[in-house]
This record gives C-alpha cells, sequence and structure tokens, in this order.
C-alpha cells in the first residue's frame, strides 16, 4: 500500500452510534464497496503480473473495454479475489502459523506455502507473512 486514505475522507458516509457504551458503524453496502475502491486504489499494483496472471483482462484491456488493469482490480477483480500483484509468503512463518500446511507439504499434497497461499490461502484469509 503506498498511502492510507484520510479517515474523513473515508467516513462521511458513516452512521455512528452506540450500545451500552459499544461504539458501532453503520454503512450502506453501495457506501461499503467505495469506501473499498478507495482503499484499493492506494494498494501497490503490478500490471504487468496482473494482465498476465489473468489473461481475461488483459484481453478485455487490449479491446478496450476495460482502462487498464488497475481499473479492473479497483472496480472488480479485488471483489472477484483476484491480487494485486504477486504475494512473497514468508514459509517459515506461515508453516508456523498454520501447522496444517505444513503437514500438508510434508506429506506432498501441497508443494510449498506460496502454492498454498496462491491456491487457497488468500481466499480462505489466511496471511502471507507477520
Amino acid at each position: 500500500m503506498r498511502y492510507v486514505p484520510p479517515f474523513a475522507s473515508l467516513n462521511h458516509d458513516f452512521v455512528f452510534g452506540s450500545d451500552d457504551g459499544a461504539p458501532w458503524v453503520k454503512i450502506g453496502y453501495n457506501q461499503f464497496e467505495a469506501l473499498l475502491r478507495k482503499i484499493l486504489a492506494a494498494v501497490e499494483f503490478d500490471e504487468e503480473w496482473y494482465r498476465k496472471q489473468y489473461p481475461d483482462v488483459d484481453e478485455a484491456v487490449r479491446e478496450g473495454l476495460v482502462k487498464s488493469g488497475r481499473e479492473h482490480f479497483i472496480n472488480s477483480g479485488y471483489f472477484e479475489g483476484r491480487l494485486p500483484g504477486e504475494v512473497e509468503v514468508d514459509e517459515e512463518w506461515y508453516f508456523e502459523t498454520y501447522p496444517d500446511i505444513a503437514e500438508a507439504v510434508t506429506s506432498g499434497e501441497i508443494a510449498s506455502a506460496q502454492q498454498h497461499f496462491l491456491a487457497f490461502g488468500y481466499a480462505e484469509g489466511r496471511q502471507p507473512a507477520p
């Protein structure tokens, strides 16, 4: 991520409240997606990697259906579970944190922590590193 958008620019659609001293925030789904898109615009993005990794996006860009891979990622790619660039997995940490994956690699079910993260871990919400 290159920067984090300022809080004041993100919270104008929020409704804040409190129940029994526990604060809460309410936001409509469309506003939530708009908020995510603002944050996604700040994420480091590898155009070359993205278009190579996702040939359908590359074709859409070449045909002029979408301006760029970055635009695709922000508007739909993230919501489809696509990554903005290659993610480096800290294998030692990953195995310590997710012993089930260490066991799967040891037994030969999965080739590596990197392969697991790209194929399954990202979609499962696992972190690639501390």
